[in-house]
């Protein structure tokens, strides 16, 4: 029986990322596979960051209460307007937020906070102080630079980048291919037709993750006790071009666990089965000459959820090019134990306290059959191998519940 650092070191040399694929950045979607970096200014030009007055500041720096100073107000810019040069002093225009500024203008002054003066048919904007230089104005190559990096590889498409990348101009993207899931729930106890039956939440529970991270769930099957059935729907997932197949159930020491001889008769390769971990201690991963991958998830539930969670999870980051799962630390506020032997994986809620820390319980019902601490928990808490008693004010480790997301907290 392996460590779970040792599983996933055999995650990590195992797979490879999947094929990159060109896709428009309106469209973008996915984990981006190279560093994309800005090759312009942005802004491209110099604009007003609100609608208000384009003055020259260095006509300001005499102004005082007692010496006013006032600008003839000459023509409304608008955003997408030419630019406009103007070699007139003691004037100013009347400008709109991402409106060019005018050529030697450099300050603007709000409209709420300015006030205005008419005579003989002009308007005029009366100046009581100096007004500083780059005041209100966002100026050319403030956001971004020549050779900034917009984007690193690995790192997810989400709006807020995707918002800098179409800024840069940028019409395509280079991104991993993401890895298609099929799921074959196993146990004849699951067929609902007799009064021993019992729902099938594991097979549920896998899609519900799987498309919660925006992947294709190729097949969600059910097979009961049987190696040709359970042979017949890993194929079906097989030929619906999943690259990872997710099996519950079957894969204990039972003389109804047949998925590990299943896999061995269709030509996969263990490449462990057994790992120190609680829950979810019979799991198991074999891989197929053509690169298939499946995890023989424990039927348990809340070993399922470990299963998908810790290990289904790290092999999709890999195929997608991206870096191991980065936990938090927390501070411990009940004491716990456990095994010494075993990583443990708790059910946790973790908090914010005044100072700023972040605080996890581990919470009660902590038995693979419990679900009802999924009602309250917003988090794992993940507790190594060697230790035996987690004592109050310790830290330890915390990841949040459901994959790619924050703590809620």
């Amino acid at each position: 029986m392996i460590t779970y650092k040792e599983a996933l070191n055999i995650i990590e040399k195992s797979l490879t990322s999947l094929e990159i694929k060109d896709i428009a950045v309106h469209q973008a979607f996915g984990i981006n596979s190279e560093t994309v970096v800005s090759t312009s200014l942005v802004p491209p030009f110099s604009n007003s960051a609100m609608d208000g007055f384009a003055i020259k500041s260095k006509e300001t720096k005499e102004i005082t209460k007692k010496n006013p100073q006032r600008l003839e107000i000459k023509n409304t810019i608008y955003a997408g307007d030419k630019v406009i040069t103007s070699n007139e002093n003691g004037v100013c225009f009347e400008i709109m937020t991402g409106a060019l500024m005018p050529k030697n203008f450099d300050a603007v002054i709000p409209i709420e906070q300015v006030e205005i003066i008419k005579e003989n048919n002009k308007s005029y904007l009366l100046l009581k102080e100096p007004i500083k230089k780059g005041r209100n104005v966002r100026l050319a190559g403030e956001d971004f630079l020549p050779g900034d990096i917009i984007l690193e590889k690995g790192k997810s498409i989400n709006p807020y980048n995707l918002m800098s990348l179409l800024m840069n101009k940028i019409n395509k993207v280079k991104v991993f291919q993401s890895p298609k899931i099929g799921i074959v729930a196993t146990g004849s106890e699951l067929d609902g037709n007799s009064e021993s039956s019992i729902p099938n939440t594991n097979g549920p529970y896998i899609e519900a993750c799987v498309r919660r991270l925006g992947l294709e769930c190729t097949n969600q099957l059910h097979a009961k006790d049987d190696p040709s059935e359970i042979k017949m729907q890993i194929k079906k997932c097989m030929d619906a071009g999943a690259d990872i197949i997710a099996t519950s159930g079957g894969v204990s020491a039972g003389k109804a666990d047949f998925v590990p001889s299943v896999l061995i008769d269709m030509g996969a390769e263990i490449l462990f089965h057994k790992v120190r971990i609680r829950p979810g201690k019979p799991i198991l991963m074999a891989r197929f000459p053509d690169g298939k991958i499946v995890f023989g998830l424990p039927g348990n539930p809340v070993s399922v959820a470990v299963g998908f969670r810790f290990f289904v999870n790290s092999a999709i980051r890999l195929m997608q090019g991206q870096t191991k799962e980065k936990s938090l630390i927390a501070i411990n506020q009940l004491e716990f134990q456990k095994s010494e032997k075993f990583c443990f994986f708790a059910k946790a809620k973790t908090t914010v306290n005044d100072q700023g820390m972040l605080e996890v319980i581990i919470l009660e019902g902590q038995e693979s059959f419990k679900l009802k601490p999924f009602q309250v928990a917003n988090s794992w808490a993940i507790i190594p191998e060697g230790l035996e008693v987690i004592n109050k004010d310790q830290k330890i480790e915390v990841v949040p519940l459901n994959i790619g997301e924050s703590i809620n907290i």
